[in-house]
């Protein structure tokens, strides 16, 4: 197959499972004695690819002491399963507001959790600061997703009523699916996220609705990304962005998967009138900029895409964080995908260049750029791509064959010999006559085009062929 036959992103932006019945089962673990405080000073400061949860003591103000800020760093800690995935630390104190983000830098925490409690209400403020790069692409999705609005530090005001066991349960829960979605490990996030919806207060203080709403907010979204870009379930994902956006309509976040889930479902009038909204509010937002394009090029309106893309790069280009350059790298990507369909081939393979410069290196961009440089006769730039995206996805027999074509039309005979016969055995590897079928087919045809191109090939071209028909029986 074709590296760009598969490879579409969404209109717009883009692992077992672990049971309820697992996540529920953490709950019911005999819990230890709490572990004692730690001094700041004591703290070692996350790795890498640490996921660091700070949980301070919450201050009393009134009814019976009890240290709700210990137990639910120890019912982390108690959820078995999930071990490995974070670490949690108790501080000795209650940091003040203006010392939170000096704390979250030294040690680089991704949550920082802090409270008061009295006889009847808890209160808590959750400070996450998400990781500087995109979750990682599932290992069968199309392309990354660019649903995520920003990566600034968000804080939320939270409350459970004093009188449940464990009442900052669903917080829990809503901390693990975290940890989880920033590693691309998205059914174990979904299971997190539903339960810790289930484990909401079913009753909220009007003077603390709000607050949180945008909380509530934050989980559907979360949700709704995972059932859209990530399992395609766009039905599903519109009615968790619908909901998300009702709870807080100053998410852009929220707006954006909305608008996204409208695109895919042939709405895209909907999803214009929506985001053109949204625009007052963001007037600064590429990713509004970006799905406009998205829209406008799929609607066949070459200009107006080409100028939205425009501001999207101007936008993103003067930043250099590293969340904006994958996202700059991402937009490059569909802008060279929307040449691609124009048949400007030359601008196309400029923009999945261009990607691939600013640190993007998924079999997406690989596969599109190599074939695009092979339909201009760039074979050793064919060649280099179309490589990468194989060892990437052994998997593959498209990709294996595209790879053998390329080395094939570059002159390296005996590379593209070996590199047939692979694809030929992986192919073979398919129980399904009419998969391993297509897979030939398609693998034929690519080298009947090029002996059109090519004739001075033709005699390794029909060589080769005799292999594929034998291999087809």
């Amino acid at each position: 197959m074709h590296g760009n036959d598969k490879l579409r992103l969404g209109v717009i932006f883009g692992g077992a499972v672990i049971s309820i019945a697992l996540l529920v089962a953490g709950v019911l673990l005999i819990r230890a004695a709490f572990s004692p405080v730690t001094k700041a000073r004591d703290i070692t400061p996350a790795g890498p690819d640490e996921f660091l949860i700070l949980v301070a003591p919450f201050r009393h103000e009134g009814g019976e002491q009890y240290d709700f800020g210990a137990e639910l760093a120890n019912d982390l800690r108690q959820t078995s399963h999930y071990q490995g995935a974070y670490r949690v630390e108790n501080l000795d104190y209650a940091p003040p507001e203006k010392d939170i983000p000096k704390l979250a830098q030294t040690y680089r925490a991704r949550v920082i959790v802090t409270g008061v409690y009295d006889e009847r209400n808890i209160d808590a403020w959750v400070y996450f600061i998400p990781p500087d790069a995109l979750p990682p692409l599932a290992s069968d999705s199309e392309g990354r997703s660019l649903l995520i609005s920003d990566f600034a530090p968000v804080r939320y005001h939270i409350y459970a009523p004093r009188g449940l066991g464990h009442p900052l349960q669903y917080l829990q829960y809503w901390i693990i699916g975290q940890t989880h979605f920033w590693r691309g490990e998205y059914d174990e996030a979904l299971s997190a996220f539903e339960l810790s919806q289930r484990l909401l207060p079913t009753v909220t203080p009007v003077d603390r609705r709000t607050e949180m709403d945008r909380f509530v907010s934050s989980l559907l979204w979360a949700q709704g990304y995972i059932t859209g870009p990530v399992q395609a379930d766009w039905p599903a994902a519109r009615d968790f962005f619908y909901r998300s956006v009702t709870l807080d309509p100053h998410s852009l976040a929220a707006v954006l998967g909305l608008a996204a889930s409208l695109a895919q479902l042939n709405e895209p009038d909907r999803a214009v009138d929506i985001l053109q909204a949204a625009l007052r509010e963001h007037p600064n937002a590429w990713q509004i900029y970006f799905a406009l394009a998205e829209i406008k090029a799929q609607q066949g309106k070459r200009d107006e895409a080409l100028a939205l893309y425009e501001q999207a790069i101007g936008l993103l280009s003067v930043t250099n964080r590293p969340v904006d350059q994958q996202a700059l790298a991402d937009v490059y990507f569909n802008r060279g995908y929307y040449y691609y369909q124009q048949n400007d081939l030359t601008q196309a393979l400029a923009d999945y260049q261009q990607a691939l410069a600013l640190g993007r290196n998924d079999v997406y961009l690989l596969s599109n750029l190599g074939w695009t440089a092979y339909l201009l006769g760039d074979y050793e730039t064919a060649v280099e791509a179309s490589s990468k995206a194989a060892e990437l996805a052994s998997n593959r027999p498209d990709l294996a064959f595209n790879k053998a074509l390329h080395l094939l039309a570059a002159g390296r005979y005996d590379e593209a010999r070996q590199a047939y016969d692979e694809a030929i055995q992986l192919t073979l590897q398919y129980d399904d006559a009419l998969v391993r079928s297509t897979y030939f087919g398609v693998a034929y045809y690519d080298l009947q085009e090029l002996a059109a191109r090519r004739p001075d090939l033709q005699p390794i071209i029909s060589e080769i062929q005799e292999k594929i028909d034998i291999a087809n029986g």
